[in-house]
């Protein structure tokens, strides 16, 4: 599933694979995109910020000023069931870059 696009530049997928074998949870949420970088960036490039009232809230460096190169990076956690995220949002500081109100399931 592609995100509503805050930026042209950016682009973000996002979906959950079924997990047959775990029975401890549904499966496992992924969200891979693109971001700018600058020469020098942080070891985490993408953290979980927050989970509240069905929404998860991703947050990746800000966008540099200057010379930048961009960086594919990939968060993902298990979910326990398919209801747990209602929508995913993407922030770059304080800039929101991406938003998803539906999640892709792959089983």
């Amino acid at each position: 599933m592609i995100a509503h696009q805050m930026n042209d530049v950016d682009l973000w997928e996002m979906w959950i694979e079924f997990d047959q074998f775990n029975h401890n949870h549904f499966g496992i949420l992924y969200v891979l995109g693109e971001i700018e970088i600058g020469q020098s960036h942080e070891k985490k490039l993408i953290t979980k910020i927050d989970q509240e009232d069905g929404q998860l809230v991703l947050q990746v460096p800000a966008r540099p000023v200057g010379r930048s190169r961009m960086k594919e990076v990939l968060y993902s956690e298990a979910v326990e069931s398919l209801s747990q995220y209602s929508s995913v949002c993407i922030y770059a500081g304080t800039e929101l870059i991406a938003c998803f109100d539906e999640i892709e399931v792959l089983v």
